[in-house]
């Protein structure tokens, strides 16, 4: 399985820019995103479009589990924004790719609202989504932060 979501992945990570530079004629703004949305890693971003690659925790139970553990994953995906620059709308669907044994990789879907906190700094806050292919279902918040990295375009 988890070597069907890699081609997939890397198809996201290399389509969505070509697409998005007929959106804006500027380079992409690189991003460094902390926290669980959209993971803790990089984001390159073209005018509305982003995509992302990054570590994503977070906390499943497993059968007879009666507390859950701590779940990792590596996300890839594409973030959607309804303005490049001001507070806007996202949603990102993305491939959860699982790190641990317990669980399979799977799909994870988050949306919400992006932020300018100040300079560089935006925050994020939405409802995500995750649903691995071995029928683990988890919805829970997704809040983070992003930081512009270099001067701006």
């Amino acid at each position: 399985m988890l070597r069907s979501l890699i081609p997939a992945a890397l198809v996201l990570v290399l389509l969505a820019p070509h697409s998005a530079e007929a959106q804006q004629g500027n380079g992409p703004q690189v991003y460094l995103t902390v926290f669980r949305n959209p993971s803790s890693g990089i984001e390159l971003r073209f005018g509305k479009i982003g995509v992302h690659a990054g570590f994503y925790p977070t906390i499943l139970k497993a059968d007879n589990e009666t507390k859950g553990k701590n779940t990792n994953f590596l996300r890839f995906g594409t973030t959607f924004y309804t303005s490049a620059e001001r507070t806007a709308l996202y949603v990102s669907p993305s491939v959860a790719v699982s790190l641990d044994k317990r669980f399979k990789s799977g799909i994870f879907t988050d949306a919400g609202v992006r932020g300018r906190l100040g300079g560089p700094v935006a925050g994020r806050l939405g409802v995500g989504m995750l649903n691995t292919f071995d029928g683990e279902l988890r919805v829970n918040p997704t809040v983070g932060l992003d930081v512009r990295l270099g001067g701006k375009r």
